[in-house]
């Protein structure tokens, strides 16, 4: 399983355990009686993660090798999973479903629609801050200043959503530099960037400490920019930044968002797909305890629905629990 590090670049050792530790804590028990050899698989891990790596983790089932990596991001797990490099991957609904379709990034490479899902975990929503000096209120206030942005890791989700709301919000004439979460934040408070972009679940670490030593605020986007994307990619939704998510903000501010799942190709065992299913339902409560970033299981309905098919084997699990007909 490959982690969508795109939400936590500056911590990148932090949302692999989140990502690779608390999930893999979930899948390992079908991991364990159903084994591929040739591919890396995850153990139950609680525990923070003191010695390991910046890039990779390695747990121990039963005596397999199981190694967790983070990646670019969405786009990038999306395609390793298709094309069979990578057997599970964390991934954003708008970038899976441009996958599926050939959409977007994935236009040269063609539809790739052996893309299926086994879960909804959380939900990423995307942050724009600025300073509140600034005098900016919405996305489009930056429209006709020449602004310099951050606009995330390069190939990342963050980047693809932060420059379709660029457009969204009619703003042309800025100047974007590929940076990290992290970079993007501190370089809003040190002057460098008139806003930074983040496409993650809410709050963004990074924006969070800004947040507490800088008066910030969060760009929103209207209606009507939000109507244009939905439009752009049925994935997104209206979604709110809630009033004091971050130091400072004590207003809700509209931008869109998506549903982060996880997701294989058609040829996985149906077995193997029914149980890792039933891992995630089981333990639902269990991850939203770990992290806030799956406050939305605690409603284990968010589990389904997503932008690209469901893979049978979950299907057959969902249907059993009654969270599907």
């Amino acid at each position: 399983l490959v982690a969508d590090a795109d939400c936590c670049h500056e911590e990148t050792s932090w949302f692999t355990w989140l990502c690779t530790g608390v999930l893999a804590a979930l899948l390992a028990n079908a991991l364990i009686f159903h084994r591929h050899d040739h591919h890396h698989h995850h153990e139950h891990q609680h525990q923070n993660q003191t010695a390991m790596n910046q890039n990779e983790m390695l747990f121990h089932i039963n005596g397999m090798n199981c190694q967790g990596s983070t990646s670019t991001g969405s786009n990038e797990n999306a395609l390793k999973v298709a094309t069979g490099e990578i057997e599970l991957g964390m991934c954003t609904g708008d970038a899976a479903l441009n996958c599926y379709n050939g959409k977007g990034k994935f236009e040269e490479g063609g539809a790739h629609n052996n893309l299926r899902y086994i879960g909804c975990v959380y939900a990423s929503t995307m942050n724009w801050i600025a300073l509140k000096s600034s005098g900016y209120t919405y996305l489009h206030d930056l429209a006709g200043k020449g602004a310099t942005v951050g606009t995330g890791p390069a190939a990342s989700s963050t980047e693809t959503v932060a420059l379709l709301t660029l457009e969204a919000a009619g703003v042309t004439d800025y100047k974007s530099t590929a940076c990290t979460l992290g970079d993007a934040a501190s370089g809003v408070a040190d002057g460098v960037y008139v806003a930074g972009g983040a496409y993650a679940g809410a709050p963004v670490s990074a924006q969070l400490t800004v947040s507490t030593t800088k008066d910030c605020v969060w760009l929103a986007l209207d209606d009507s920019e939000i109507d244009w994307l939905i439009e752009k990619n049925p994935a997104y939704t209206k979604a709110n930044i809630q009033p004091n998510t971050y130091t400072g903000q004590t207003e809700a501010v509209q931008t869109i968002g998506v549903k982060c799942g996880v997701i294989c190709a058609d040829d996985m065992d149906e077995e193997l797909a029914y149980q890792l299913a039933k891992c995630l339902y089981e333990n639902a409560a269990e991850m939203v305890k770990g992290n806030a970033f799956f406050g939305d299981l605690q409603d284990v309905s968010f589990l389904v629905d997503y932008t690209v098919p469901l893979h049978p084997g979950a299907e057959r699990f969902y249907k059993e629990v009654g969270l599907l007909n």
